[in-house]
This record gives structure tokens, sequence and C-alpha cells, in this order.
């Protein structure tokens, strides 16, 4: 290894050890402030020797900034308790900055954050010389004895449990990601096997059905085939169970190694809540349980997220002021807690609550655009799970960190990608609660591999509860609705050959099966046509360009190497509410007038991008013609009629630049609107697109199927749905 190497290697293991003891840094400093005296002094000798230890690991990896302000920490702690003094509210400002910016330094070591860390490291030398050395001649805490009756509780231990530290060694994340991905890689292959031991059975069988069928001069060949395809699979079935033993070894193995505790999730939280608070003048105390459940790392990285998220909410809108709560008869101290447990072998459940104002759920349905109608027919429970659409909020008023209706839809949305669920909850004046069931680990998911309308789609097994015929499900239609009676409960039921508009025509209402799923406090059934396996699969997200397609999660393959698409339950539950049966999602989700679908032309002389483009506009619902270049497009515009044309920059024949132009200069398209759509991304590239007449440019780097087809709505000149 060479030294310039070598030093790249101690920096990264100087980054993770510093964030380690910046959070104990963080959550040290707000039980600090909150402690009791009897507790103060541990915690600061706790504090001193994360910082001592953290110094002198900056000094070996040369980081003088960071060094000088762990030292300038150590200082003001080390004044304030010879002094006998707890700090004032603005004195742990002072610290909780001092703190952040050394996190700064170490997760982004710029010019910049040292020239922070080594302005706050004089503020801090500054207000440690300010403090007194010793008070009144008062013993310090230690030498001083504790009244009679009158113990205090123990501080928390300095050290965590030996057999659980001992246990662990630091390993590149990068490193179990590799292993990680070798070990799923044996899931396709253990699949791939056993779809060919079922064609070797299916070979044998149809040999010896035509053997039976009476072919003399077949028979002694017949005979030797079938035996040998007999054996074939039986050696196959044998190597596939071998390999599925050792396939489900590794795994095991590796997503333990991958397990890391749950309270690796907490670190910036009590500091988020104390300045958060601070800010807002409010008084809010943090509580975590259940910091030594284990978490697969990926599920960690959701887990940090949302709690983020929902603690924020919690503290700008969810906590009243000390004021208010005292009005309502409540401790004027706010209270959140986040509870993480486990529920069984495969799901774990963090719970998030506050004893704030609550939700109110009427408000939150007329946020989202519910009309009186359909809002008498939702539970309350269906009202509070549309606070986690995008564009949604909890609260009237926006304010720096919250209000947008955009964090909680990002919650929902990783959590559903993970194959969790995020179940809502509240009590009027008595807070909030946000669950979220999530899978230990997300490598692999069980799942029920269905066929509707000749496709083959995986519902995840977790979410599912109880499968029936059409004809034992008794469909009926009630108030215009269709409806499922399974285990004594009536369910609204979604058809997914009309959800995904490939529904065929006469299909009979007793056909198919039912299948009984639960997914964001919400029970309902789901219609397809039939079951095809129960498997263990490999889910992908969907990647950037199609991340936002309604009712997918990701992809799967299958054993005989097709992809099958793994429906979100989430949206499938939605659309069972809402009633989209057999009229279909897409017609229901289309921006039309009652004319019919706004037509949209789509110009790419690429197929791939052709067909993304086709796909994503007729899943909002346009009418959607296609050509290969500019020349091919101006053929179309002068037989017929189009609402917005679509196009790419660089194609053969006829660019759509000269493109765009033609249309402004022939007078019957020259207010059609035109979206360019291209892989330049030069600022001279954008304006010669605006400037040959375009309405809009995007680039295909940067491609988002949300702001595409919210610009089409716009330069159509209709509302946004």
């Amino acid at each position: 290894m060479t030294d310039e190497a070598f030093r790249e290697r101690l920096r990264a293991i100087f980054g993770e050890e510093a964030r380690e003891h910046l959070a104990q840094i963080d959550v040290g400093l707000v039980a600090l402030e909150q402690a009791g005296g009897g507790q103060r002094d541990a915690l600061f000798e706790r504090l001193l020797k994360v910082l001592h230890t953290l110094k002198g690991a900056a000094r070996t990896v040369d980081e003088i900034e960071l060094e000088r302000l762990c030292h300038a920490l150590e200082s003001m702690l080390g004044a304030a308790r010879a002094a006998g003094l707890s700090a004032t509210a603005e004195q742990f400002d002072l610290l909780h900055r001092a703190a952040a910016a050394a996190r700064q330094v170490v997760d982004a070591p710029a010019l910049r954050s040292r020239k922070v860390a080594g302005l706050l490291a004089g503020q801090l030398e500054t207000a440690a010389a300010e403090l007194p050395a010793q008070v009144a001649e008062a013993p310090l805490p230690d030498e001083a004895p504790a009244p009679e009756g009158q113990n205090e509780p123990d501080a928390p231990p300095d050290e965590t449990e030996p057999n659980r530290t001992d246990e662990r060694i630091r390993v590149d994340g990068r490193c179990i990601d590799s292993i990680r991905a070798h070990a799923e890689g044996l899931l396709p292959v253990e699949l791939k096997l056993r779809h060919h031991v079922d064609e070797l059975r299916a070979l044998a069988a149809g040999i010896a059905t035509r053997r039976r069928e009476g072919v003399a001069s077949f028979d002694a060949e017949a005979a030797r085939l079938e035996l040998a395809c007999a054996q074939l699979a039986t050696g196959m079935e044998n190597t596939g169970k071998e390999l599925h033993g050792v396939r489900a070894r590794l795994f095991e193995a590796v997503l333990e190694t991958a397990l890391v505790p749950a309270a690796a999730a907490f670190g910036e939280l009590p500091a988020l809540v104390r300045n958060l608070a601070r800010g807002r003048g409010k008084q809010v105390r943090l509580d975590t349980l259940g910091a030594d459940v284990d978490l697969d790392r990926r599920v960690l990285g959701v887990v940090r997220e949302a709690l983020i998220h929902l603690v924020t909410n919690a503290v700008d809108h969810g906590i009243e002021t000390p004021d208010e709560r005292t009005r309502a008869g409540k401790d004027p101290s706010g209270r959140i807690e986040i509870a993480v447990t486990q529920r069984d072998a495969r799901m774990v459940c963090v719970c998030v609550r506050d004893d704030g104002a609550g939700i109110d759920a009427d408000a939150v349905a007329h946020r989202a655009g519910v009309d009186a109608a359909e809002l008498a027919q939702m539970s309350e429970q269906q009202r509070l799970q549309l606070a986690l659409r995008a564009g949604v909020s909890t609260r009237t008023e926006v304010t720096s960190v919250s209000g947008r209706g955009v964090g909680l839809a990002i919650v929902a949305d990783k959590v559903v990608a993970s194959g969790g669920q995020l179940v809502v909850g509240t009590v009027p004046g008595a807070g909030a609660s946000f669950e979220l069931l999530l899978p230990v680990g997300v490598a692999s998911l069980r799942a029920l591999v269905v066929e509707v309308a000749g496709h083959r789609y995986a519902l995840p097994l977790a979410g599912l509860e109880a499968v029936r015929s059409a004809a034992q499900a008794a469909v009926r239609t009630v108030e215009g609705r269709e409806t499922v009676l399974v285990g004594g409960r009536v369910l609204p039921l979604v058809r997914l050959a009309a959800l995904f508009g490939t529904a065929r025509p006469g299909n009979d209402a007793d056909q198919g099966v039912v299948i009984a799923a639960q997914a964001g406090g919400q029970a309902f059934g789901v219609l397809v046509d039939a079951i095809v396996a129960e498997q263990d699969l490999l889910p992908k997200p969907m990647g950037p360009l199609l991340r936002r397609v309604r009712w997918f999660s990701g992809a799967a393959q299958l054993g005989d190497g097709t992809l099958a698409p793994v429906i979100a339950l989430e949206d499938a539950g939605a659309a069972a509410l809402a009633g989209r049966g057999l009229a279909g999602a897409a017609a229901a989700a289309a921006p039309a007038p009652a004319a019919g679908p706004r037509k949209v032309l789509v110009v790419e002389d690429s197929v791939t991008s052709r067909l993304l483009l086709k796909h994503i506009l007729e899943g909002a619902g346009y009418a959607v013609d296609t050509a290969v270049d500019g020349l091919d497009a101006q053929s179309r515009l002068r037989t017929g009629r189009y609402d917005v044309v679509v196009s790419d920059v660089e194609m053969p024949n006829m660019d759509g630049l000269a493109l765009t132009a033609s249309i402004r200069a022939t007078p019957a398209t020259a207010e059609l609107p035109v979206i360019l759509v291209t892989s330049l991304q030069t600022p001279e590239q954008r304006e010669a697109g605006l400037r040959a007449g375009a309405d809009a440019y995007f680039t295909k780097g940067s491609f988002d199927q949300d702001r595409l087809l919210a610009t089409v709505r716009r330069v159509a000149g209709m509302e946004a749905s």
C-alpha cells in the first residue's frame, strides 16, 4: 500500500470513529443541559473523555482546527465543572454550534468549515476564561457529600456492555455491500435452476404421454430419454437444494454482518430537538427506547431519514408552546418518544409519538382536495393516511423547516420502497403517532407471484392476509364501488387489470382470485387472474427515470428470466378506496376535459426514450402519438391535432430545434406548446432551444417524471390534478 493510499485509509477510519464520538457528544450535551445536580459530574467526566479521544484522533490525521476546537470544548466544560456551575442556555447554544462545526469538518473538510471551527474555538476559549475558577470555596461535586435521604438516580453507564462491544468489529460499509451483492446474486441462479428442473420434468412427462399414446418405434428410445430426463431432473433438484442451503446460510451470515443497533439512527436527534425547540420558544424532551434492536444497514438509512422528518414535524407543529400547554392543563414541557421494537423475526416497528395537539383528520382531507361526498364515506384512519400524499400538510402555515407537505410524502415513499408500511394515528389534543413497519433486512422479499391479463406481478407477502376465489368472495357493487366479503368483512376491491389498463372485455365477476391485503391502516381486496407461486425475490428499485411510477415499488427477476413489477400495496389500497375498479386508474387520474383526453405528440429517434415518454404520458391519461424525427412530426402535425409536442433535440433528418422553428412559423401551429427533452446540458444549448420557441426545456440527465407531467399540464393550460 502506498503512503497516499494509507493516508486515505487512515482518514476513512478517522471519519467513522469521529462520527461515533460526535454522536456521543451531541447526546451528552443535551443530557447535561437537562440533568440534575447529582448526574452532572458523571456527564462532565464522560464528555471530557470523549473529547480527549477525538482530539487525539484529530491530531493523528493533522486536523489542526478540529484538534483546537476539541481542546476549546474541553476547556469550556472543564471550567464549568471546576466552578460547580451549570452553563447558561446561551453557553449551551455555543457548545452545540461547536459540536455541529466539528461534524462539518469531519463530513466536509473544506476551508470554510475549518475557518468556522477556528472562530468557534476562539469564542469557547473566551467564554471559558470568563468563568470563575471556583465559587465561594464550595467543594467540587465529587467531593461534596450527598445529603441524607436525597440519593440521585444513577448516571448512565460510562461504557456500553462489554459483550456487545467486544463482538463488533469495524468493517468498511462498501465491503459489506459488495459481499451482500454477491450473496444476493445466488438467488436468481437458484430460481433459474428450479425453472430448468420444472422444464425437464415437463419434458419427461411429455415423452411418457407420447409413449403411452402408442408409437411402437418410439418406445425404446422414449424410455431411455424419459429415464435420462427424470434422473437429470432429480440430480438438478438435489443440487438446487444444496445451493439453497448454502445461499441461505451465506445470506444469513451476511445479514448479521450488516446489522447495526437502532441507536445509530438516534445520534443527531437530541441536538436537533433541543435546537429546534429553543428556536421556537418551546420545551421538548426526547426519549428513546429499543436502542439495542438490530437493523439492517439499508433499513437504518430509511429509519434515520424518517426520524429526522418526523421529529422535526413533531417539534415544529406538533408540540405546543409552554403557554398553550399550560392553558390546556398539560406539562409545559412536551415529550417525543421513539420506540423501536422487534415484531417478529422479519419485521421491526419504529413508532414516533408526541403529546402535542394531535392532527385534525378533517382538515387534512380538506387540504387533500377530498370532496364532501367522498369524505363522508372515509374513516378517520383513511383521512389521516392522506397526510402521506405529496403536497398535503398537517398544518396550515409554512415555516422554514416544515408545512409544505413534502416531508411525510418522502418518508412514506422510502418506507414503501423498503417493503414496509407507515400508519398515522392521533388523539385530538393529546398527540400524534407515526408507526413504521419495516423488514429487519431489505435484501430479499417473500412474495406472491400473480398473473394479470397475461403479465406477472409480485405482491409482498407481509401485507397479505387471505386468499379466496372470486366466487367465494362474493364480488358486489355497493354505491358504485365494487366490494368483496372476506372473513366476515366487507372490503373495497381493486381489479389490477383495470388499474393497469389491461382489462379484457367480458370478464366474469366470478372469475379469478381475490387476495385480502392490508396497507396504510386500510384493509382491501385485490382481484387477479391467478396465483402462480410463492417465492423469495430480490427486488430492485425502478431507477431514477421511473422512481415515481404509480402502483409499483420496484421489480424482481423471476426464475424464467422475466421481470415482475412489485406492486406497492399502499397505492393499490388507495385505488380501492377511490373506487377505481372496472373504470381503470388511468381514466380516473387523467387530466382530460369532457371532449376526450389531451393529445401529445412525442418526437424521439431513440426507441427506448420514445417508449418511456409514451408510457409516462399514457399512464397520466394522455392520448399519445409518436414520430421518429422532425420530418415525421411535420407530417403528423399536418394531418392531426395535438395539444402539446414533446420532442428530442438531436435527431436525423430534422432536429428538434428546426422542428420547433417550423411549428412557430406555421400559422396553424404557431401557438402549439413545445417541450424539448435532450441530453445536452450547456447554457448555450438551453438558450438555443428557448430561442427557437420552446416553452420548456429538460435535460435527460436530470429528468424527473413528476416535473415533466406538471410542465405538460402547465403549457397545455390545464390545472394541476
